[in-house]
């Protein structure tokens, strides 16, 4: 893909008519600078400095025919602006004729011309020139562009032009002694100014798209002159089109030589038993570390630890082989190859905050790493459950889980899975929302960050399931609120899993599989130069690790009737069970058979009831048969879906993230499913908040190695006749985005109109998630007459903003999808005569 830019200045003028341009030359060359710098723009810079029309025309003619469609062009125009009589815009070339525009100068029209004949359909036009508002308004559209595939840091198609309204001609020529002096333009040096420094990268991800650079622009020319207002017009453009790189955020690779500290490897190799068992604390922190080579050494050192001669240092190791679900243990003579590490950058004061349904974590990179900070037990994960002591006292992960262990039912878990939904639990007079107990857990991970970098933290990178919803992300972004933080970012957990994986790699393809508790995510990712790419997704929210226990409870409450003919009903042997049954479930990831025994579980005539039975792995996997075909479901829709992957041997890497895939029955499957090739385990359990902790190093400029293109994983569209789901956006698109389409009403004189706003891929709108609806006002008129446009607009953070306009009478209305217009939109189904008859439905217009 190249980047070409072509900068037309002008500051002398044949026609005394057209005043000199003394600033335009340096400009063009400041310009030129920074768009032809390595580490800011990589373009190829070419420049026309004072050409005639011709010259020009020919310049701007060979520009646009030489591109291929993915390129990025930029063309800066920098000279007087004049209309013509029939309201056409020319721009003036030193040969210009104020009588003769026509022959003598180059025209908007020429220019619109040669941009819809060009193969390119990612071209930026900047007019620092007078009256240049009007080619704006001219931009004649091209019907049926072709979608533009972009692997690069840079997407969208179409076309974008920004015009610094009459700014140049007043900057140059209004303004005292501009003639005698080099004066410059306000609006290029306002775009000199924020590539150069990088003060356009307004969302600080380190790079410049075209959006940032006209808000910014905008700004600084109304600071300057209020009277001025720069446009920006954009021509079938979807997606984010990015620029230039921002300077200020620096570049970080991963060492490439030795990673581990000459210390931990002579406390291997030579030390005594209590510093090798000190050197296996290590090795377990270092086993989650984001850089590949870190964690390859790491697992390097592990293997030498587990063939240790002292017991008590080979059975720890082993455990720790054994919870990482690293396999079968080593075997054969240790390998002493060792490396060394090297420090890379200051640690980040953005968090990542992975908010699992049943164990959360939270990680802050320092010293160019990514650390999980332990909480006040010294845990490196938290329970993900609340509950309230017999003193009213609020408790959070271990305290809280101990105390719903002592009181059946006293306790909160898997609230997660309630965000959204306008759940509520009791406690006392007081209801408590799905948002406000996420909350608390948050604000528990916050004071861990906090006594751990012993300062205040209030900006975290949060990671959701793949296929939440848009309301379902809006409320975890409410909950952050409560809890004093700022969500800086929603990020897809797969997504995140793949960056602490894949960071630094090149030209890879990765699936990752990911069942936590209670959802399954399976997304596949592309990684070449730099970009992390999510091509396609797939997953079911309601599967996880909470269902295979589900499932031994009942097997266990199940057999206890029919051998002993108790019914257990009473909600703490009920308890006990579930706490058995997850036992049970993590010692069958290591042993092909287990013993529950809970003894007194239950009383009958006879006397006291114990419970003694032996669950062997087998007999598991066949009560779970099902839940393991629900398994295999996504990964096969995820391979269907995705544009570059003609079958599952073009993935190059399967990893596993999430508790629940330590069952070596979920192993198994990804290997079948993968063709016989092993799977990868080694970043469980930390893989997703180390990829959230690695997004907020490149936020904030301290690893600046990969650029991030999420996607929504669920269609989202509008209701029209009949109930059909019309799909304004398609699922796995890449993030962020605009679409719109034109819509026109089915009933003669129709006042107003109701669009509802759905979520998902089913063809029917009732069978997807509303998610919002819009009430617009309308003129009467027939049926088909009216021009309603929708669009969607989703950011980098899955946020949703839909707005209706009627294009006749300019009204127009727009929502933010949350959990309220979710709430509100839900809340009017209870009414279907307004939905059939009153308000009737739009639907598309013929031929949009």
């Amino acid at each position: 893909m190249r980047k070409a830019a072509l900068l037309v200045v002008n500051q002398h003028y044949a026609d005394g008519r057209f005043g000199e341009l003394p600033g335009a030359a340096a400009d063009a060359e400041h310009l030129a600078a920074v768009l032809g710098d390595p580490a800011i723009g990589e373009f190829d810079v070419g420049v026309v400095e004072n050409g005639t029309a011709l010259e020009i025309r020919k310049a701007i003619q060979s520009f646009f025919a030489r591109a291929q469609s993915q390129d990025l062009l930029l063309l800066h125009l920098s000279c007087h602006g004049r209309k013509d009589a029939r309201g056409r815009l020319h721009f003036i070339a030193s040969d210009t004729e104020w009588d003769y525009l026509d022959a003598t100068a180059v025209s908007s029209e020429f220019v619109a011309d040669q941009l819809e004949q060009s193969p390119c359909r990612r071209a930026v036009v900047l007019l620092d020139c007078c009256y240049s508002g009007a080619f704006a308004k001219g931009m004649r559209t091209r019907a049926a562009a072709p979608a533009v595939d972009v692997r690069e840091p840079f997407s969208g198609r179409g076309r974008v032009v920004i015009t610094s309204s009459t700014a140049l001609q007043y900057s140059h020529e209004s303004e005292m002694s501009s003639r005698e002096r080099a004066e410059p333009s306000i609006f290029t040096a306002a775009v000199v100014e924020g590539l150069r420094d990088g003060t356009a990268d307004l969302d600080g991800d380190g790079y410049v798209s075209v959006e940032e650079l006209y808000a910014f622009v905008h700004d600084r020319v109304r600071s300057r002159l209020p009277s001025q207002t720069p446009t920006r017009s954009v021509n079938n453009s979807e997606g984010t089109l990015y620029l230039t790189r921002n300077p200020g955020v620096l570049y970080v690779t991963a060492p490439e030589g030795p990673v581990l500290p000459d210390t931990l490897r002579a406390a291997i190799l030579t030390g005594a038993p209590w510093q090798r068992l000190g050197a296996l604390h290590e090795v377990e922190r270092l086993l989650g570390s984001w850089r590949g080579p870190v964690r390859e050494a790491a697992l390097e050192a592990l293997t030498l630890l587990v063939r240790d001669r002292d017991p008590q240092v080979g059975a720890g190791a082993e455990r720790l082989w054994h919870s990482r679900g690293l396999g079968d243990l080593p075997v054969g003579t240790p390998d002493t190859a060792s490396r060394v590490n090297r420090p890379v950058a200051d640690g980040s004061r953005i968090v990542g905050i992975d908010f699992g349904t049943t164990n959360s974590a939270v990680a802050v990179f320092m010293d160019g790493e990514v650390r999980v900070v332990p909480n006040r037990h010294g845990d490196v994960t938290t329970p993900s459950v609340v509950a309230f002591a017999e003193d009213g006292t609020l408790l959070v992960g271990k305290s809280a889980k101990e105390q719903a262990s002592r009181v059946p039912g006293g306790g909160i878990h898997g609230v997660k899975l309630e965000l959204g939904t306008g759940w509520t639990y009791r406690h006392g007079v007081r209801r408590f929302s799905a948002e406000e107990v996420a909350s608390w857990i948050l604000a528990d991970l916050r004071h861990s960050a906090e006594a751990h970098l012993g300062e205040t933290v209030t900006r975290a990178i949060l990671t959701v399931p793949a296929y939440f919803n848009h309301v379902q992300r809006a409320a975890l972004a409410d909950a952050a609120a409560l809890a004093g933080i700022e969500a800086v970012r929603m990020l897809n957990e797969p997504t995140a899993a793949a960056l602490s994986y894949g960071f630094g790699r090149d030209e890879e393809n990765i699936m990752v599989f990911d069942l936590g508790g209670g959802t399954l995510d399976v997304s596949l990712l592309g990684i070449s130069d730099g970009v992390v790419e999510t091509l396609a997704t797939g997953g079911d929210s309601s599967l996880g690790g909470s269902d295979w226990d589900r499932r031994i409870v009942d097997h266990l409450v199940r057999d206890l009737a029919l051998r002993q003919g108790v019914r257990l009903t009473d909600r703490a042997a009920l308890q006990r069970v579930a706490e058995a049954a997850e036992a049970a479930k993590i010692e069958l990831s290591q042993a092909t058979a287990t013993t529950v025994s809970l003894p007194y579980i239950a009383n009958s005539p006879s006397g006291p009831v114990h419970m003694d039975v032996t669950l062997t792995r087998a007999e598991l996997e066949g009560l779970t048969k099902d839940l393991l075909e629900r398994c295999a479901q996504p990964v096969q829709r995820a391979l269907k879906s995705a544009w570059n992957i003609e079958g599952i041997e073009d993935v190059d890497h399967f990893i596993l993230v999430g508790g629940a895939t330590r069952m070596p029955a979920i192993a198994t499957l990804v290997k079948e499913l993968a063709g016989g090739r092993e799977p990868i385990r080694a970043i469980i359990p930390e893989g997703v908040v180390i990829g959230a902790t690695l997004l907020s190093a490149v936020l904030t400029g301290q690893l600046r190695d990969e650029l991030l293109l999420d996607v929504t994983s669920l269609a989202l569209g509008v209701e029209t006749r009949d109930g059909v789901m019309t799909k304004l956006i398609e699922g796995d698109t890449t993030i962020p985005t605009k679409r719109s389409e034109i819509f026109t009403t089915v009933v003669d004189r129709q006042s107003h109109v109701q669009i509802g706003i759905y979520q998902g891929d089913r063809e029917v709108a009732a069978f997807n998630t509303k998610l919002g609806v819009l009430e617009l006002p309308l003129r009467p008129a027939p049926r088909g007459v009216p021009q309603i446009e929708v669009t969607f607009d989703i950011d980098a953070n899955h946020v949703v903003r839909v707005m209706a306009k009627d294009l006749g009478t300019g009204n127009e209305t727009s929502v933010l999808l949350d959990r309220h217009s979710a709430a509100h939109a839900q809340a009017q189904d209870s009414d279907p005569r307004k939905a059939l008859t009153q308000v009737p439905y739009a639907e598309p217009k013929a031929g949009s």
